[in-house]
């Protein structure tokens, strides 16, 4: 499961776990405090609060580090989290260190540390795979015939023997404005891969409004899905929705929301090494 959707609201599932992962580290370690305290015993749950703080940051910071050479032509970018972009990893390390640190005077309050964080990493690493088990229905790559804005046919079977990424969107999805940018430019940087903008229903009227403000974005590749046939095969709970595919049409990945320019252009450069 790539997406939780609660109403309207579309939720990254890997986001929305580590979420409930961190508030329940700070709610069992709270708890755990009060219950001391009720036995007259001097507890604390600080720590928890530091540690939450530490692995956000930590798991932020680490993700710049990685793409450190992306984000040094665009500084200011690193600041963008809401694009995604964390490395929960090193978030892990940070809010370990950050939760030692806090209590180091104190060996038996280390010992406090144990049951929040089993019971957080255990939400986070245990709980999805229990509740999204592999062996689910493939994600295939779309069939058919859709039209493009330009009027002229685009037959899916064209793409076969090339690596492709198709993004579901509309220009009323905001995400989808921000992040179209970035597919523009790795589709010009990376031709070997093939970028399909697949909108979602919309008039050629209002698409060629929106794309006026992104002439980088190939209209030739825009592709109109009327009746929304691709984002119903490809099982997308909304938008936008980016999907991976290797030249042999087999799905690799899938992203759901905006994706940041670093995080894309490791997944294309993923593809085109898998190319060659």
């Amino acid at each position: 499961m790539d997406a939780l959707r609660v109403g309207f609201v579309v939720i990254s599932a890997p986001r929305f776990y580590a979420a409930v992962a961190l508030a329940l580290l700070v709610v069992v370690a709270e708890v755990g405090a009060w219950s001391a305290r009720r036995r007259g015993q001097s507890a604390d749950a600080g720590w928890a609060w530091n540690a939450l703080f530490a692995v956000v940051v930590g798991a932020r910071l680490g993700f710049v580090l990685e793409n450190f050479e992306y984000y040094r032509g665009a500084p200011l970018q690193a600041l963008a989290f809401w694009q995604g972009g964390f490395s929960p990893w090193w978030g892990v390390a940070a809010g370990a260190l950050a939760a030692v640190f806090t209590l180091r005077r104190s060996r038996a309050a280390l010992g406090t540390l144990v049951l929040p964080a089993v019971v957080a990493l255990g939400a986070w690493l245990v709980v999805p795979p229990l509740l999204s088990p592999a062996g689910g229905p493939p994600v295939a790559f779309p069939s058919g015939v859709l039209e493009r804005l330009e009027g002229e046919p685009f037959d899916f079977a064209s793409a076969a023997g090339q690596a492709t990424v198709v993004n579901v969107w509309a220009s009323w999805c905001i995400p989808c404005r921000r992040e179209m940018p970035q597919l523009a430019r790795v589709a010009a940087e990376n031709p070997a891969v093939r970028v399909l903008y697949v909108n979602q229903g919309e008039s050629v009227d209002k698409i060629g409004a929106f794309l006026a403000d992104h002439p980088s974005v190939d209209r030739g590749s825009v592709l109109l899905d009327r009746g929304q046939r691709v984002g119903t095969a490809l099982r997308s709970v909304g938008l936008p929705s980016t999907y991976f595919f290797d030249a042999a049409g087999n799905h690799v990945k899938t992203h759901v929301g905006e994706i940041s320019g670093p995080a894309l252009t490791r997944e294309l450069r993923a593809l085109t090494a898998t190319a060659e």
